[in-house]
């Protein structure tokens, strides 16, 4: 058991949990990913659209976007290795 972030419920700790008493679907604000800026790496809830720590964008990415971060993690990666 766990309680419900929202209003303090006890709740099931399975996954696809939901609080009786406020409705709030406690297994995704306990689901955690990692940021995907390099030099953070903060583990923040899946729920959240940007990081708390470093304001990096956490999804929603449009394809632009998303070829500009993997061509920057790149770029890094082959820079370690000089």
């Amino acid at each position: 058991m766990i309680k419900c972030p929202r209003c303090s419920k006890e709740v099931s700790s399975r996954p696809g949990s939901i609080c009786p008493r406020c409705g709030l679907k406690v297994s995704e604000v306990n689901e955690k990913i990692r940021c995907p800026e390099t030099s953070c790496r903060a583990l923040v809830s899946k729920k959240f659209e940007y990081c708390p720590k470093c304001g990096c964008k956490l999804k929603n990415y449009t394809l632009t976007e998303f070829i500009k971060m993997a061509r920057c993690k790149i770029d890094d990666k082959l820079n370690e290795k000089e």
